[in-house]
């Protein structure tokens, strides 16, 4: 009866929470109260790309989770596809997942208990639970872990199925109102509007609501994808030192963790620091394509220009001063790109 009542205040203290990072961080908490041998606890999600930690005790938990992913194995890995809880006794002795057990033993974690998180939503989800001592975890250990793990999925499900509607809703009025915001300065449709966000978002491997977004925060143009594509840049490097100064935060202040906490805040920050700059990369190279293709089709309009008659000429030589001025913006906006370092 103890431990029905116990996972029972469990299960309303997830659902009572707001937002997403408030229950992952009440997730990992309640672990460590709730099965027996618990000394620090990290929750891993992937919804779509690589899976990574969102919630974590301390730095030890965050520490072998980041082994796990550097190479590529360890238990909370291996749960995901294959078992529902997974014990091990001693890492010390185990021999399935060596390159992660050399360095979680090194790092003094010594038992795991990984609890895969089933999903609606089509992510990926572990509990995974370290402790100090060999031997930490028992058959009780396995039995309250499967239960929780249980009403710890269904409170992340809840939570992410919320965040999205409420995402869809934002991603709604932003759209909406950056379409109102096109339409009232190029007088188009509303259909010739969003047409210009999706092109935008073709070219720049960036999603429309994100691009909404832009337009409706700093009303640049959807038609000056070089402004665009800088401007996500920054936001990209921005939120990639929200990231590091919210997970240096939690660096413990003792000892020597808390470098290591903060190496694996800089590494985060870092990778989301080169994807943006990659997609800007890209951005740039497509505009030395435009740029080359409308020197192209400005040599073409002054061949037919030269041998035709004046009001053809006349024609053709206004496309080609067009074309040669559409090429100066496309190469301007590589160079304006390119005038100080990418986001670090």
């Amino acid at each position: 009866m103890e431990l029905a009542r116990v996972l029972t205040e469990a299960a309303r203290t997830l659902a009572a929470q707001q937002s997403f990072d408030a229950t992952a961080e009440h997730v990992v908490e309640l672990a460590l109260g709730i099965v027996p041998g618990a000394g620090s606890a990290s929750l891993s999600l992937a919804r779509t790309g690589a899976l990574q930690t969102v919630a974590a005790t301390d730095e030890a938990a965050a520490s072998a989770d980041a082994a796990q992913y550097d190479a590529g194995e360890g238990p909370g890995l291996h749960v995901l596809p294959h078992d529902r809880v997974l014990r091990v006794d001693d890492l010390a002795a185990e021999t399935r997942w060596p390159r992660f057990t050399t360095r979680a033993v090194e790092r003094g974690i010594r038992a795991v208990l990984a609890c895969h998180l089933p999903s609606r939503n089509g992510g990926r989800a572990a509990l995974t639970l370290y402790s100090r001592e060999p031997g930490a975890f028992d058959e009780d250990s396995l039995a309250v872990a499967a239960l929780y793990s249980t009403h710890a999925a269904l409170a992340l499900d809840a939570v992410l199925r919320e965040e999205d509607l409420r995402t869809a809703v934002v991603s709604r009025e932003a759209i909406g109102q950056a379409v109102g915001i096109l339409m009232q300065r190029h007088r188009i449709t509303s259909d010739q509007a969003f047409q210009l966000l999706s092109t935008a978002s073709q070219k720049l491997n960036i999603k429309v609501r994100r691009l909404a977004g832009i337009v409706v925060e700093t009303g640049i143009d959807a038609r000056d994808t070089a402004e665009l594509a800088r401007q996500a840049a920054k936001d990209a490097g921005n939120r990639a030192d929200e990231l590091r100064h919210r997970l240096a935060s939690k660096a413990p202040m003792n000892g020597t963790s808390g470098p290591r906490h903060l190496d694996e805040a800089n590494r985060r920050a870092r990778q989301a620091a080169a994807r943006a700059a990659d997609r800007l990369q890209r951005t740039m190279v497509a505009y030395l394509s435009a740029a080359e293709a409308h020197e192209r089709a400005a040599k073409l309009h002054e061949r037919i220009a030269e041998n035709g008659f004046r009001d053809v000429r006349e024609h053709h030589l206004k496309q080609a001063e067009e074309h040669r001025q559409a090429a100066v913006v496309a190469r301007q906006a590589v160079e304006n790109g390119w005038a100080g370092p990418p986001p670090t």
